[in-house]
């Protein structure tokens, strides 16, 4: 019997990290902070704001709030690790940096993020970190990956879908499938308190619509590599 081997081959990056029940205190903080901020300004017009129902604050929020700082602190501890494990070389990682933090909510049923990427020019990477999730949860340190980021095109509101950039030539294979895993599916990360998603710039994402009056909060970014 010949050795059967599989190997999957052009993986997109993907990164997430579970700062957990650590970060409680400060996504209270930033939450409120977002608020205010809407209250004060009426934020920029992207890509949640091509419906009445969602609002963007500007960017750079990191340098008008302390708990927004310090969240960018966090991520940008955490990013370097994830960046050279992607190939990133290690003369760039020690001097790449995340910038140009902005706030993300989603007001009322309807409310959603049209398909689109982040940064452009020197920017390596974005992602999207979530101060509340869709449901409560107790303990934040026990996080279950395959709760959380699925496979496919998931049913629910507020999820982050993910789109395979070969999505098109992949999609000229037909037949039956199991799984869509190698075959251009998409991705569904649930958001949940305390989780980082981090991914590439070319990576196409959007938000799935609420269909229930509430409140979806998250934050976004720019990873820039340095001017060299």
């Amino acid at each position: 019997m010949p050795q059967i081997n599989f190997k999957p081959i052009f993986p997109s990056p993907l990164g997430y990290v579970n700062f957990g029940n650590a970060n409680k205190e400060l996504n209270k903080q930033l939450i409120e902070d977002m608020e205010t901020e809407m209250l004060e300004h009426e934020g920029k017009q992207k890509t949640f704001k091509k419906n009445s129902c969602s609002w963007q604050s500007l960017e750079g929020q990191e340098t008008l709030y302390n708990s927004f700082e310090i969240l960018r602190q966090k991520i940008d501890d955490v990013i370097k690790p994830i960046l050279s494990h992607s190939g990133v070389s290690d003369n760039i990682t020690p001097f790449i940096e995340t910038r140009n933090l902005w706030g993300n909510i989603i007001l009322d049923a309807g409310g959603y993020s049209r398909p689109h990427n982040h940064g452009s020019g020197n920017t390596l990477w974005g992602g999207v970190y979530y101060p509340k999730g869709i449901t409560e949860e107790e303990d934040l340190d026990n996080f279950d990956e395959t709760k959380h980021i699925l496979n496919g095109y998931g049913k629910g509101d507020g999820l982050l879908i993910m789109f395979d950039p070969s999505h098109g030539y992949k999609n000229q294979v037909e037949t039956k499938l199991n799984s869509q895993e190698f075959y251009g599916g998409e991705v569904s990360v649930v958001p949940r308190e305390s989780l980082l998603i981090l991914f590439p710039a070319w990576l196409i994402h959007m938000v799935t619509p609420l269909t229930k009056k509430e409140k979806r909060y998250s934050i976004s970014f720019d990873v820039n590599k340095p001017q060299m």
